[in-house]
């Protein structure tokens, strides 16, 4: 199959990947905002322990989402998957239709007998698991808190099985350039748990009702997709297809990549230790500020990530290396055009924000500010993130998993060195900043390494870009410092904090954008033109 030109293929390529993340990220938005909504009845409803058992409880089953489903599966499967479908190495359309088949039916067969395998080892030892992960005293002293844990734990962890497979369909849906139905699907995840967390205080176990919520909305999420993929031809059955080179191929992504998340979501596993030395809430005001954190990550960045790689994966197949680079560094200045507001908004907003979404009833003053400040925090990895994400879908793309495994393993020892260090001086805190600066070292590996391998970042024009985003947040930022001088205006009642916080955030934007419009932004200007052009084929 010829490559096509690089001038050609490009800007058609991009605006397809800009138009696909779009589309992603509205439907990311809406289930973030239901996820917010879960946390916000969450923090309100539930005190300090009972929090921090449910989110160490579910830590678990999320933690090995993110490396079968999400992770590793998607990194592996979708390369593979898009080379098939081109037919670049089968003799016919039949062949490579079979191939494709026969590969959705071993990787499914593979994931359901590992999730399956690890969901009952789970349940049995769940508390032998727990006690070595949060052996901190400060959690140990409370009353019936580990207990409650582990009781929780064993109820959730079959959620891995349902959210591993919701992340394989999504998977498939995605190499067909299917993006719609895996960005709604989590909003019925959600609707689920907000749908337990409204009718748990009803009953005498809330947070098993909590609980039981996960499944449900697991299973939801995991049903929804199952027409899309049945109606395109590729709902997976139980074969192991060992004979097929394809599952072959996959495995051989899969374990140097679920090895490279891993140690990136090993991370998790260290804050959970070292937070439970620290005072009772410390886990939930991390897992917080985590949420926040990820709403413009989710909405943004994984939005992007989710739409580059099958693309990048295709220039690659194609041969087409000149047109891989071009593409991956237009969304990465696209991304940084979009997270650096995001990061400072989170920055000078931090406590509004915390006010605003869990201020009340079994959510303190004393826990409002706990959780600002580790948002803050927080925000200066909102850019690291977003980095290491766009960068490592170039090496996922061209098949070369390993090295985002070795950055992974190196900014894991980075973290636990820093978590070491920083908690025991500034506690909380500290630990907070350890995930800040092992993200850097992780971000800098990687563009190190793909300057070599993969193709040029045009450092130059990335520096030129950011300078404008610069200027541009420069004046953001005299916008948001007036929100408190606002605020005292008005009052302090929920609903004038809550309409003071938007149209901040909602005139800060407009005038991060404006200003981009007058320098020529040249990110703004190609998202927009997309974007109209989609509106205008819909209409």
């Amino acid at each position: 199959m010829e490559s096509q030109a690089p001038e050609a293929s490009v800007p058609s390529q991009t605006a397809q990947v800009t138009g696909n993340a779009a589309l992603f990220a509205l439907g990311t938005l809406l289930s973030r905002i239901l996820g917010l909504i879960r946390d916000m009845m969450m923090a309100r409803y539930f005190p300090n322990d009972v929090r921090d058992a449910f989110i160490n409880a579910f830590r678990l089953p999320n933690l090995f989402r993110r490396l079968f489903g999400e992770g590793s599966l998607s990194i592996s499967f979708i390369p593979v998957f898009v080379d098939i479908l081109s037919g670049r190495d089968s003799k016919s359309w039949a062949e490579s239709d079979q191939r494709a088949r026969d590969l959705v039916a071993g990787v499914f067969s593979l994931l359901m007998s590992i999730t399956i395998t690890l969901s009952l080892l789970a349940t049995i030892f769940m508390p032998d698991i727990l006690r070595v992960l949060l052996s901190g005293d400060a959690y140990m002293a409370v009353p019936g808190k580990f207990e409650l844990t582990v009781r929780l734990g064993r109820i959730m962890f079959c959620f891995l099985i349902l959210v591993s497979l919701y992340a394989f369909l999504m998977a498939i849906l995605n190499s067909l350039q299917k993006f719609a139905l895996t960005a709604l699907a989590p909003c019925l995840f959600n609707v689920a748990m907000i749908a337990a967390a409204f009718f748990s205080p009803r009953f005498s176990a809330p947070e098993q009702v909590l609980a039981i919520g996960v499944l449900v909305g697991g299973f939801l999420q995991m049903l929804v997709l199952v027409p899309g993929v049945i109606r395109a031809g590729h709902f997976p059955r139980l074969r192991f297809a060992w004979e097929s080179r394809d599952v072959w191929r996959v495995l051989k992504a899969f374990l140097p990549g679920m090895i490279g998340l891993s140690l990136m979501q090993l991370t998790i596993i260290v804050n959970m230790h070292f937070a439970s030395r620290l005072p009772s809430g410390s886990q939930s005001y991390l897992y917080l500020a985590d949420r926040i954190l990820e709403l413009p990550i989710s909405l943004f960045v994984v939005s992007i990530g989710s739409a580059l790689l099958p693309t990048l994966a295709r220039f690659w197949s194609e041969g087409n290396r000149a047109a891989l680079s071009s593409t991956l560094n237009h969304s990465l200045r696209l991304i940084l055009f979009v997270a650096f507001p995001a990061a400072l908004g989170m920055l000078f907003l931090a406590r509004p924000i915390v006010d605003v979404l869990f201020l009340g009833r079994e959510f303190k003053y004393a826990d409002a500010v706990a959780t600002a400040q580790v948002i803050q925090i927080y925000s200066l990895s909102v850019m690291m993130a977003a980095g290491v994400r766009i960068l490592a879908q170039g090496f996922y793309a061209i098949q070369n998993t390993w090295f985002p495994a070795l950055a992974g393993f190196v900014s894991l020892i980075a973290h636990v060195i820093f978590a070491v260090t920083l908690t025991q001086t500034f506690g909380l805190g500290g630990l907070a900043a350890a995930s800040v600066c092992s993200a850097t070292v992780n971000l800098l590996m990687l563009a190190t390494a793909y300057s070599k391998w993969v193709g040029d970042l045009e450092p130059k024009r990335l520096v030129n870009s950011f300078a404008k985003f610069f200027v541009c947040g420069a004046v953001m930022v005299a916008v948001l410092m007036v929100h408190d001088r606002v605020l005292a205006i008005f009052g302090t009642r929920f609903f004038a904090r809550a309409s003071v916080l938007g149209a901040t955030i909602f005139v800060g934007a407009g005038v991060y954008l404006a200003v981009a419009r007058l320098l020529k932004v040249e990110e703004l200007r190609d998202a927009t033109a997309v974007l109209l052009a989609k509106a205008r084929r819909r209409g």
